[in-house]
């Protein structure tokens, strides 16, 4: 046999279950949807910071219900690990100068935004962090359930390549041309690290409600209804009779167990996931869990690839056909090749389509033919220009620096490409 012949049989045999398991913890693939779970969880984090400094004296001040010294006697601020005093990360550690408090909190409220931003994504993420924890750390009696959900993103985001994708500096990077426009592939590990924790919480979740009596005879469901701290909207009254009240409760637990270990399950991972969404939005409708399911519900994209993702953005593009625009550049012109890479990187839905144009200034038209504005097309339609457009004559600015002379186009002496026209 062969040298070919054997390498042939060894890359066609099918990978053992060990390799199999290693490809899918430790293999590459598209970072996109870190990239967009990103942005997700930076809004939630920032909405978070916005409900804690509604109350923030109360909770995190020295005149609040918590001074410093008693924050101490909930969560001490060292622990022992076998046999050795490790420091835990608290940044508000014995601070009692409120000023300083309310440094870290705007700190970590702008750390949210240019996360969601993904702008500085390296930084910005390990400073969101070290203030969430901080402030877990301060007062660990107002936590419940969502926020160690927010914790554990933000220290997963923290260490992840989640700046790659969807970002204000990937963006910059292709426009400066300091970064490659081909398809950019990493490794996945931080993104399976976030199903594994998803799929932990229902279990342990499911692990512990069992132990207790009401939940195995189906009557844990009608508990929460006549708790007034719960209350949030209402629901018809019969939802919290029997039997909906057990269906309810045993409902509950076969949606968890399965969001546990059935969403592995590739052919039915689709179904549990969209049980849980269903799960969490009568939660989030009927019950005072402030952002608790949003997250949860976000965190149920990390168990889709990137390029689901990415094909999933192309097939909502294409059924928004009465939104595409033809943008034809100034005679004589093309698109510089960081240029092209940006704007491509800024349209995900593929809305946009730049063709060689035959007069002297941008043009546009919608898909029925009338015209519009070329900047205005653009910036509405390109996703990643919304963080641009705001900015009076930014991006009209920015597409009117991404033509250059077309070597292969023959002008006239005193013609030259002209910057885009119209306005946002």
């Amino acid at each position: 046999m062969s040298k070919a012949v054997a390498e042939k049989d060894v890359d066609e045999r099918e990978p053992s279950w060990l390799e199999s398991l290693d490809n899918y913890w430790f293999g590459r693939g598209s970072p996109t949807t870190l990239g967009v779970f990103r942005i997700i969880f930076g809004v939630l984090a920032f909405f978070n910071f916005v409900l804690i400094g509604l109350h923030w004296e109360a909770w995190f001040a020295e005149q609040g219900y918590v001074p410093a010294w008693m924050g101490q006697l909930w969560l001490n601020p060292s622990t022992d690990f076998y046999g050795r005093t490790v420091p835990r990360i608290d940044l508000l550690n014995g601070v009692t100068d409120n000023r300083i408090s309310a440094f870290l909190y705007v700190l970590m409220s702008l750390a949210a935004i240019t996360t969601a931003l993904g702008l500085w994504t390296r930084v910005s993420t390990i400073v969101l962090a070290l203030g969430i924890v901080s402030l877990h750390h301060r007062n660990a009696a107002v936590l419940h359930g969502g926020d160690t959900v927010v914790r554990l993103c933000a220290l997963y985001l923290a260490i992840s390549p989640c700046g790659k994708a969807c970002s204000l500096d990937r963006m910059i990077g292709l426009w400066k041309g300091h970064i490659s426009p081909l398809p950019v592939s990493t490794s996945l590990w931080t993104q399976r690290l976030l199903c594994y924790n998803v799929a932990l919480i229902y279990f342990t979740t499911v692990w512990l409600k069992w132990g207790g009596h009401q939940w195995r005879d189906g009557t844990a469901g009608w508990y929460p209804a006549r708790l007034a701290e719960f209350y949030r909207f209402p629901v018809p009254g019969f939802i919290n009779d029997w039997p909906f009240y057990k269906i309810a409760t045993w409902g509950t637990l076969l949606i968890e167990f399965s969001l546990a270990t059935l969403v592995f399950f590739r052919p039915l991972r689709k179904y549990v996931l969209l049980a849980g969404v269903c799960l969490h939005g009568y939660i989030e409708y009927s019950m005072n869990i402030p952002l608790f399911s949003f997250l949860m519900i976000s965190m149920y994209l990390c168990f889709f690839d990137g390029e689901e993702v990415q094909a999933w953005a192309e097939r909502f593009g294409r059924k928004l056909r009465r939104w595409h625009v033809s943008v034809r550049l100034p005679a004589g012109a093309r698109l510089r090749p960081d240029a092209a890479a940006f704007l491509d990187s800024a349209d995900p839905l593929k809305l946009v389509t730049y063709l060689p144009g035959e007069t002297e200034h941008w043009t546009a038209k919608r898909e029925n033919g009338t015209a519009i504005s070329p900047t205005r097309a653009t910036w509405t339609r390109s996703l990643g220009a919304w963080a641009f457009g705001w900015f009076p004559g930014l991006w009209r600015r920015i597409i009117g620096n991404a033509t250059e002379p077309d070597p292969g186009e023959t002008l006239p002496a005193d013609t030259k490409p002209r910057k885009a026209a119209g306005r946002k």
